[in-house]
């Protein structure tokens, strides 16, 4: 497969890089991500990750032909990027694999330390304007971003590209029907319906694939019932001053592993601690005890 080069200047279009922020759609609200920002000539946007989450994000139409897009993805995890203009037109979408040039290497996963900013990228409008030898609609040539100076992590391997193509498997079009895998029920040509352990054809077996449906969602069920621990939750003051799970890290004791609550919380040199101990019953006092003495210190 043939790379086409498209060179981003660092000042005016390139990765722009900044902190970390808060979840993401496919994982856990405590998930690191990156936002990754351009403009594109009207786009679904994908992100396929090597730990099988997926992302996905339509631009919003300006009116213009550079649509903006952001899209969220984890900073701790390595992913691929796949770009398809015109997707609700079988007759003239256009599916192009994203890959990324650096100075110390080039491929098309990567991660993303932190937010990204790509620029304008001229992505191919109609199957007229790329290189498609089976005629799946999905581009021959890789189209690749070139960014220096900057912190990025590129991996040399794809291990969502089996053949070493540079093109993620999901659009492979193993058969060569002109159908890409996602869209063939017979992906191997071997005329049998596929039953196997890799829903999504990502290249990653079910067991091992946090979104093996790639809907967006990691496919781990959400807990129909809980139990709260009330000790925690009445404990949850005691971290204004004593730290989180009671590990302080000012001139505030720590109380994790503390085992004599009932007997200290009304210490008359304790004033402030005193003052909130009025606040609850002795039930609720015995219960943040019991919760203080399974913490751990730092110690």
């Amino acid at each position: 497969m043939k790379t086409t080069s498209l060179k981003l200047s660092a000042l005016a279009a390139g990765f722009i890089l900044a902190g970390c922020g808060g979840g993401s759609s496919s994982t856990t609200s405590t998930t690191q991500i990156s936002k990754i920002s351009g403009t594109v000539p009207g786009t679904l946007i994908e992100a396929f990750c090597v730990d099988g989450s997926y992302y996905k994000v339509t631009s919003t139409d300006n009116n213009t032909n550079e649509h903006p897009f952001e899209i969220e993805i984890p900073s701790t995890v390595s992913c691929s990027l796949v770009m398809t203009t015109n997707e609700n037109d079988e007759a003239k979408k256009v599916i192009t694999q994203i890959g990324v040039i650096t100075s110390d290497a080039n491929g098309t996963v990567f991660r993303a330390t932190g937010d990204i900013n790509l620029g304008h990228i001229p992505l191919a409008m109609d199957p007229s304007e790329i290189n498609d030898a089976n005629g799946d609609h999905v581009s021959d040539d890789i189209l690749s971003i070139q960014v220096d100076g900057i912190s990025i992590e590129v991996e040399l391997e794809n291990p969502l590209d089996d053949d070493d193509d540079g093109l993620v498997n999901v659009y492979e079009d193993d058969d060569n029907d002109g159908i890409y895998n996602r869209d063939d029920d017979d992906d191997d040509g071997d005329k049998e319906i596929d039953i196997d352990n890799d829903l999504d054809d990502d290249g990653i077996d079910n067991e091992n694939d946090v979104d093996d449906d790639n809907d967006g969602y990691a496919d781990t069920p959400l807990p129909t019932a809980y139990t709260a621990d009330a000790g925690k939750l009445l404990g949850s003051q005691c971290a204004q001053c004593h730290g989180t799970n009671g590990v302080s890290s000012t001139e505030w004791d720590s109380i994790a592993g503390e085992d004599e609550l009932e007997s200290e919380i009304f210490e008359d040199d304790e004033p402030i601690m005193s003052a909130q101990a009025h606040g609850y019953t002795s039930e609720e006092i015995i219960l943040i005890g019991n919760w203080l003495k399974t913490l751990k210190t730092n110690d």
